[in-house]
């Protein structure tokens, strides 16, 4: 791309391209709308009908489906460390961390094996690094940051073989791989340019490996690196086509779906042609407060291209990295010791069997907030995403300062401005407070403290005088994982409530004009309870060990 955006935008070769194959041929696509959202709609519209490319669903993998571990940079536990002071290895350190979870009740779903397990030499082209990763550790060819040597377990990680390993925790794998060493034997065997691999052999190796070894979303890291220190991707066209087609198809004919991490927008663009391409990563390495502005604007780009935006690793006792990872509504990874995991937070983001309550779309900003970031007015980011049961949105609004450095900072927006029509129930998590508005008047707040933001559930209220807000002990109340159905009837609500089987109790919220009354199927209703001056209720249910029940909501109705 070039030009400066204002007055004049054109689309060209790299300057590196000196020449083309007969036949080449190359197309741009151009979309407008009436403002923001709308014109990104129509572009990913465009563009992944021109691959026939339907977006991931929400549930497409492991990584997307549960609460998982990351042992990766920027806070993982794990991350090139084991228990060495308890006397044990790398394996079964991580064999002790899933095995006393589970008997504490946190149900991991996958676990994400970043580059420690695999041999690397000591030579790295981006940056200097030291002959070992972790000076604790033994000097073996896993513990460096250098280039791949070999995709395969490193004995001193997995002494029997990562197929071995998975036999033990018997949970599906994130594996990590990075850039080909320049003097990896891969050279001898395969076709390589630069760091990447081009050749469908050594893709249709790394696949076969994976698929034996327990690994169900393949993860290529250093996709930025990758392409600098490549000179033919810039300048051969097929070269970049090579590598990232033969990495897809190769996956994908072994039913493994795939991560992309540290991506240029390049990266992000092809993989529209990739339905095996799930997730890719939105941000730098961890979760932190300074990366939320980044995570939510690339999720729009990385939605519109079918996948979903990866945030990285957090502390479970981080609630606000935990309230936003569930909210872009891909991976949400932890990556504590053992001793270290909030369990409460943890349940705050999925039901006790590991599956993430999440919403139905990512989180992506307003369109007046691409206008203040342009202008740089230092407006309170708003960012929204939503459930839809039928024709009933509830919306979540998350508010945050863009720099919370800054100080205290005010934000409003209106329910219109997210689509309501008519009258809703506001409801502030953190304050635990309930106001019913019109969808002209004002959602207002202040953003202050070590992380800036403000949190509101937003729910259209029926003819009948109720509006559901959901479970509130999770982020997302009215996830789908959570509420599966909901619709109106006369006089009340229907909704059907999915638990796991080791979920004996939960609790309904909503708003209510005038007093309800509550019955159950597949369970039972322990209590009604109504706040006679806000109109918030509160129903406790006990779910009778079984996994689903309908819990059915009736207005009272008053002469």
């Amino acid at each position: 791309m070039r030009g400066d955006a204002k007055t004049r935008v054109a689309v060209g070769m790299n300057v590196q391209v000196r020449s083309l194959p007969a036949g080449f041929t190359a197309r741009a696509l151009v979309a407008a709308g009436p403002g923001i959202v709308p014109a990104y709609d129509a572009w990913g519209n465009a563009l992944r009908g021109n691959y026939a490319r339907t977006p991931a669903a929400a549930d497409a993998d492991a990584t997307l489906r549960y609460i998982g571990v990351l042992t990766d940079n920027a806070g993982g536990h794990y991350y090139y460390n084991y228990d060495y002071s308890d006397g044990l290895n790398y394996e079964d350190s991580l064999v002790r961390f899933l095995a006393r979870s589970r008997a504490s009740g946190v149900h991991f779903g996958w676990l994400q094996l970043d580059s420690w397990w695999y041999p690397k030499s000591t030579w790295n082209p981006q940056e200097q690094i030291k002959s070992v990763k972790n000076p604790a550790l033994p000097a073996q060819a896993w513990n460096r940051y250098g280039g791949l040597l070999e995709w395969k377990a490193d004995p001193g990680v997995f002494p029997d073989g990562m197929a071995a390993f998975h036999k033990r925790v018997r949970m599906p794998f994130l594996a990590h791989n990075r850039f080909i060493d320049k003097d990896s034997p891969y050279h001898k065997r395969f076709a390589i340019s630069g760091l990447a691999g081009i050749d469908r052999r050594y893709w249709t190796e790394l696949a076969r490996y994976a698929s034996d070894s327990g690994v169900a979303t393949y993860l290529q890291d250093w996709l930025s690196a990758i392409y600098n220190f490549s000179p033919e991707l810039h300048a051969l066209a097929g070269k970049g086509r090579a590598f990232t087609d033969g990495m897809a198809s190769a996956m994908a004919a072994r039913g493994i779906t795939m991560q992309y991490c540290m991506p240029f927008p390049l990266h992000i663009l092809q993989g529209a042609k990739y339905p095996n391409l799930t997730t890719i990563r939105a941000a730098g390495d961890g979760l932190t407060r300074s990366k939320w502005t980044q995570l939510a604007f690339n999720a729009r780009l990385i939605r519109e291209v079918g996948a979903w935006p990866a945030t990285d690793v957090m502390p479970s006792g981080d609630t606000a990295a935990m309230l936003f990872a569930t909210l872009s509504a891909g991976p949400v990874g932890v990556g504590d010791a053992f001793e270290q995991l909030d369990r409460a937070n943890i349940m705050k983001a999925a039901r006790a069997d590991g599956e993430i309550v999440k919403p139905d779309e990512p989180l992506t900003p307003l369109a007046r907030s691409y206008v203040s970031q342009a202008r740089k007015t230092g407006e309170p980011i708003l960012a929204s995403t939503f459930t839809r049961h039928g024709n009933r949105t509830t919306a979540y609004l998350l508010a945050f300062a863009d720099n919370p450095q800054k100080g205290r900072t005010d934000f409003s927006v209106s329910p219109a401005e997210l689509g309501f029509k008519n009258r809703v129930a506001v409801f502030d998590p953190q304050a635990q407070t309930l106001a019913t508005m019109n969808a002209a008047d004002t959602i207002s707040g202040s953003l202050s403290g070590p992380d800036a933001y403000a949190y509101r559930i937003i729910a259209p209220i029926s003819r009948s005088g109720i509006a559901l807000i959901g479970d509130l002990d999770k982020f997302v109340p009215m996830g789908r994982k959570r509420v599966t159905a909901y619709r109106d009837i006369a006089g009340g609500a229907v909704l059907e409530i999915s638990s796991a089987a080791n979920e004996r109790e939960l609790t309904i919220t909503g708003y209510a004009a005038s007093p309800i009354t509550a019955r159950a199927q597949g369970g039972s209703v322990g209590s009604v309870v109504r706040d006679a001056n806000t109109g918030l209720f509160k129903v406790k249910l006990r779910s009778g060990g079984k996994t689903s029940l309908k819990l059915f909501l009736t207005l009272n109705r008053r002469s």
